[in-house]
């Protein structure tokens, strides 16, 4: 468990528990979005990502996209 305001070191995978589906979201696009994101500097438009075999469950890749725009508010992420 990370300290507030501390970097964390795990995975992306780690940080934001998504799991591996038969077929989900492409996982290298998703770990490059989130990346961008948390960096604050997220692309505009529409998120969309490639299906693939043993890709990242689709649902809980929504949540989490979802959960940090709202974090960040209509300003962007701080």
């Amino acid at each position: 468990m990370s300290v507030p305001g501390e970097k964390d070191d795990r995975p992306l995978y780690e940080q934001f528990g998504l799991r591996i589906a038969r077929r989900g979201y492409d996982r290298d696009q998703v770990e490059a979005y989130l990346t961008r994101l948390l960096a604050g500097a997220p692309p505009a438009g529409v998120v969309a990502f490639d299906l693939a075999r043993r890709g990242y469950e689709r649902g809980r890749v929504d949540e989490v996209i979802n959960r940090l725009h709202r974090e960040a508010g209509p300003g962007g992420p701080s």
